[in-house]
């Protein structure tokens, strides 16, 4: 049988139409439809301390969401990424790939799906720079040049080490010191 490819408002008409819980958190990769999980403990810690260098470091050009919508296509795939940093002229739902300046993900269980499937995603959608941060280990992978089956650099970033975003010049982040 073909496969179904969801987007973005099939899951809206699913919930209104009771199908999913409308308290639930989804997102649409690759055309499935992907349930969020709770966060725990080490993964908020380690979110709050990426937020808060960030807007200590950002001026009022941009615009630092957390777990905002990012349409990565009008009606298609869709994530909600732990943190969304993007030009403030843009409105968060006009946001596309391209736009993008940051994207990071905050993954323990989900850290697999972060670094390999989410990495993919977000580099055939032009994604410039993401970070998936290991609530675990505080490790980071940053991944840059996107191209249509991946990025073409990835590097790993020690805990005491600091995260530099290019697109975000003089902004830095050491995600050991949460």
């Amino acid at each position: 049988m073909p496969r179904h490819r969801f987007s973005a408002s099939d899951v809206v008409r699913a919930v209104q139409a009771g199908l999913l819980d409308a308290r639930g958190r989804y997102e649409v990769i690759e055309g499935d439809i992907v349930p969020m999980q709770a966060h725990n403990p080490p993964h908020m810690r380690i979110k709050r301390h990426i937020l808060d260098s960030l807007f200590r470091q950002l001026d009022r050009s941009v615009w630092v969401d957390s777990e905002c919508t990012l349409y990565l296509e009008e009606d298609g795939d869709y994530t909600l990424p732990d943190i969304l940093v993007y030009p403030r002229a843009l409105a968060a739902h006009e946001v596309r790939g391209p736009d993008v300046l940051l994207v990071v993900e905050v993954a323990d269980s989900t850290f697999k799906k972060d670094r390999l499937k989410k990495a993919t995603l977000y580099a055939r959608f032009g994604v410039r720079e993401y970070w998936v941060v290991n609530a675990l280990t505080m490790k980071a992978y940053v991944f840059r040049d996107p191209g249509a089956k991946g990025y073409g650099q990835e590097h790993e970033v020690a805990p005491e080490a600091a995260l530099e975003a290019v697109l975000l010049p003089g902004v830095r982040v050491v995600a050991g010191e949460a």
